[in-house]
């Protein structure tokens, strides 16, 4: 049909044609897209301001009334006055009213101070295990009153966090409140309850304000799903959705961040849900359906009218574009027509002339037409020698598809030259392919071991967790390959990596897949249908697998491994987070022994982040002078007087110990700055000692094992002294044992030139570790301090002997002895019988703050 019709026409019905349908199909597709994200992000946006609301109220509200509770239970006013605080078991309010005590005055007055800082709090209460009761306002009883017997007290008397209470209306106020309750402890023993009340109508009156749309509104719900706030039915408030019949929200604990729709009032509503998890309470907002379609269907109407105008004018402008095109092509065409022949000398040039100076296509076709003739003439002169240089070229190949043309066909050189580069090209695409088979090999493989690489492991994980299989990740990490590499050399790691990855592929089947996961580190991949004991039983067969040493080039090689285990679907379904659990696990390997297994759990996870926030903060203090030191008296045994002290770090601010954050320090190297820190503040604190006057006496200052590789330790320390002009005789740097495992020569090495400028020398701790009484023949020390255990060991014995023969050892060789964690006099007086010099401990001193060093430092002890 369309032949009869002329280029121009048939582009112009094409263009409509294939223009039209899919414009007025991505029209419709394009205006129920817009309304249904429209309606969405409604939806979204909603929910958002919803999460918002509801971490307002538990940041601002809730969270900060538990962190005010808990400080208020620690209060020392409540703590040591708590038993003297009225009791109202036996009151009679037609007697006098009964004074408060001086103590219990004073924990009124801080409850006032409290809930004049605090608008939403309504009352301050403290009740006793002995009955007593005070409350801020004033607390006016009809008759006996035992906070004990109350719900409020009994909730949260035998609990060690928070709790928040159902909301309730006060008898008083009749305001909507809550309570916060918490238990308050004494040396392990609970002696109360203290309690904050606070008013939720300003708080729901800001809620209320929030506007979501015209008809939005926000219910909450307590977890027992009692209404604490519906600002359209006030009648619900304290009911629960059982009482008041509201199927609506039976199964509101479903939809926690989403959406569904209902009615309320005949109405069709939606319903956005979101529950928090900090305080269990569940923000409802509602929402008139059709206030939401309206919103979007108007949008779409709009933009629908806009396309339609639109369509009209490209319509219009393809129209005009169209004769402006085909004007000159009808022209050139009737000057090719006569083209046809071949006779180029014959033909009228005046249908193209005018547009051989056009800069576009019909000015290329042009200037084209009027230099075919020149051309052609010079093609049918080259094409034999073009011809010639083709067919000296080797082909030695299969027979390819050929070009036909007919006999009559002029340009049958021309085909015959396309063919023999046909068969060119046939040959470099072969060797094109076969290049590209190797590359996807060397792309899914280890070019050393020819196993599958990560990149094939995770598309086979990804294959495996699309259907229900379970099954585990394998993270095998060789022990001892350091040592091989460092020894032997990396060639003939290389070829134990081999080795171990032959041995490996022997385990392969349908079930197990092995690739390389980098380094000394391989990567198993288990399915197991029979539960884990299946998979233990793999487990076994992979220790036994390298059991036995083996020989490569004549070198006996005997390899361990480590293996960190995660398992599919329990663990995560996840590719990266199940390799994180599975490194993890191996990191706990590691750490506890080598040469093992372990399954990923829970408890690493948050052993790790507890490890990583204990870093932060030492970091933190590192970074912002978070450090301070106390110090002990070490007590001579003779003369009561004292001799010296031992400076231990604490964090400003923080109840950690030093046991705690000592060894994560250790770990991560963050001990070395410590260390550096706390020599700065021992020698910073002798050199104001020595400014005020004070006759100065040595301070130990506990020194890692870490520390060793400190290599400017020494020049930092000396610098330092030099710096506040304190004499290094004052410094006793206390080591433990296990600083002689590593490198003991250079360790010796580096004691004795600090021995040499006078810092003395202490073992810490002397008996916990690779104790061996020939060490101190040779090492460079001048003091021994007795572990607290070692102490209480032999000093509990009938017969000092042991202890007595010790302590003249360590005197025939020139050392003092220090005696650690000495409690009680008994102690004391057998170390006296056993001639030893000097004690520390808590019977004499606990560690000080440097004012209280300063007002006992001539102090004379009572032995």
């Amino acid at each position: 049909m369309l032949d009869n019709f002329s280029i121009r026409n048939k582009l112009i019905i094409c263009i409509l044609v294939g223009c039209l349908i899919p414009y007025l199909l991505s029209s419709f597709y394009i205006k129920n897209k817009t309304e249904e994200w429209l309606y969405k992000s409604n939806i979204e946006h909603t929910n958002i301001m919803l999460q918002q609301a509801a971490d307002h109220v538990d940041d601002s509200v809730l969270k900060n009334t538990e962190d005010l509770i808990s400080i208020i239970a620690e209060d020392e006013r409540l703590l040591h006055t708590y038993s003297q605080i009225h009791s109202y078991i036996h009151y009679d309010p037609s007697a006098s009213p009964l004074d408060a005590a001086e103590s219990e005055s004073e924990i009124l007055k801080y409850f006032r101070q409290i809930k004049e800082n605090q608008d939403i709090i309504e009352f301050v209460s403290f009740g006793t295990e002995e009955g007593g009761y005070a409350e801020y306002p004033d607390f006016n009883p009809p008759g006996p009153y035992d906070p004990r017997g109350r719900q409020w007290y009994l909730n949260a008397i035998h609990k060690e966090d928070a709790i928040i209470s159902e909301p309730y209306i006060t008898k008083v106020t009749n305001d909507l409140v809550i309570s916060v309750d918490k238990s308050v402890t004494l040396d392990h023993k609970k002696i109360g309850v203290v309690s904050l009340t606070i008013k939720l109508d300003q708080l729901m009156n800001k809620i209320n304000g929030l506007k979501y749309s015209e008809s939005g509104y926000i219910c909450i719900l307590s977890p027992n799903n009692v209404f604490i706030n519906s600002p359209d039915h006030e009648e619900w408030t304290l009911n629960s959705i059982e009482d008041l019949g509201l199927d609506v929200f039976h199964s509101v604990d479903e939809y926690n961040g989403k959406s569904f729709e209902g009615q309320i009032d005949d109405t069709e509503k939606v319903f956005n849900v979101y529950i928090s998890p900090y305080s269990g309470w569940k923000y409802i907002s509602v929402m008139d359906k059709d206030e939401i379609l309206e919103q979007s269907s108007s949008l779409t109407d709009f933009l629908f009218i806009i396309y339609s105008i639109m369509f009209l004018l490209v319509m219009m402008l393809i129209f005009l574009i169209s004769n402006y095109i085909t004007k000159p092509i009808l022209k050139i065409a009737q000057a090719i027509k006569k083209m046809a022949t071949f006779d180029f000398d014959i033909y009228e040039k005046k249908n193209f002339e005018l547009y051989i100076h056009q800069k576009d296509e019909i000015g290329e076709i042009s200037r084209a037409l009027n230099n075919m003739q020149d051309n052609f003439i010079e093609l049918k002169n080259n094409m034999a020698i073009i011809d010639q240089e083709i067919q000296k070229i080797d082909i030695d190949q299969e027979t390819v598809y050929q070009l036909h043309l007919s006999k009559d066909n002029p340009f049958s050189g021309i085909m015959n030259s396309v063919n023999g580069l046909l068969e060119k090209v046939n040959h470099s695409i072969k060797q094109i392919n076969s290049q590209k088979e190797f590359i996807h090999y060397l792309a899914d493989h280890d070019p050393l071991t020819g196993l599958p690489n990560r990149r094939r492991f995770q598309e086979k994980l990804s294959e495996i967790l699309h259907t229900e299989s379970q099954g585990a990740i394998l993270l095998l990490d060789l022990d001892n390959f350091k040592g091989i590499n460092d020894t032997l050399g990396h060639l003939f790691g290389d070829k134990v990596l081999k080795y171990i990855s032959r041995k490996l592929k022997e385990r392969v089947n349908q079930r197990v897949f092995v690739s390389r996961f980098g380094g000394d580190e391989f990567l198993i991949l288990y399915e197991y249908k029979e539960g884990r004991e299946e998979l233990r039983l793999f487990i076994e067969e992979l220790f036994q697998l390298f059991q036995k040493p083996f020989q490569i080039e004549k070198n006996e090689v005997k390899v361990e491994f480590s293996m960190g285990i995660s398992t599919f679907p329990k663990d995560s379904q996840d590719f990266n987070q199940l390799i994180m659990y599975a490194d993890l696990a191996l990191y706990f390997v590691k750490n506890s022994g080598k040469h093992s297994y372990a399954f990923f759990n829970k408890e690493m996870d948050d052993h790790l982040k507890q490890k990583w926030q204990m870093k932060s903060l030492l970091r933190e203090a590192i970074t912002n002078d978070g450090f301070k030191m106390v110090y002990q008296p070490q007590i001579d045994l003779y003369s009561g007087e004292i001799l010296g002290y031992e400076a231990l770090i604490r964090l400003k601010g923080s109840a950690v110990s030093p046991k705690d954050f000592i060894p994560v320090a250790e770990e991560d190297d963050l001990i070395i700055a410590i260390g550096r820190k706390a020599v700065q503040m021992v020698v910073t604190q002798l050199c104001q000692w020595q400014q005020k006057g004070l006759e100065l006496k040595p301070v130990a200052i506990n020194f890692s094992a870490v520390q060793i590789h400190d290599y400017n330790f020494k020049n930092h320390l000396l610098k330092l002294l030099k710096e506040n002009n304190v004499d290094p005789n004052l410094i006793v740097l206390e080591i433990t044992e296990n600083v002689f495992l590593e490198n003991t020569e250079a360790t010796l090495s580096f004691l004795q030139e600090l021995r040499e400028y006078g810092i003395r020398i202490a073992i810490d701790d002397f008996g916990t570790g690779y104790s061996s009484l020939s060490y101190l023949t040779f090492l460079p020390i001048d003091t021994i301090k007795l572990d607290r255990n070692l102490s209480m060991k032999f000093l509990n014995f009938d017969s000092n002997a042991v202890i007595d023969s010790f302590i003249a050892l360590a005197h025939s060789l020139g050392l003092k002895v220090i005696a650690e964690g000495i409690e009680d006099y008994e102690q004391v007086k057998r170390l006296m019988i056993g001639k030893c010099d000097a004690v520390q401990g808590f019977y004499f001193s606990m560690p000080l703050e440097v004012s209280d060093v300063e007002k006992n430092f001539y102090k004379i002890y009572q032995i």
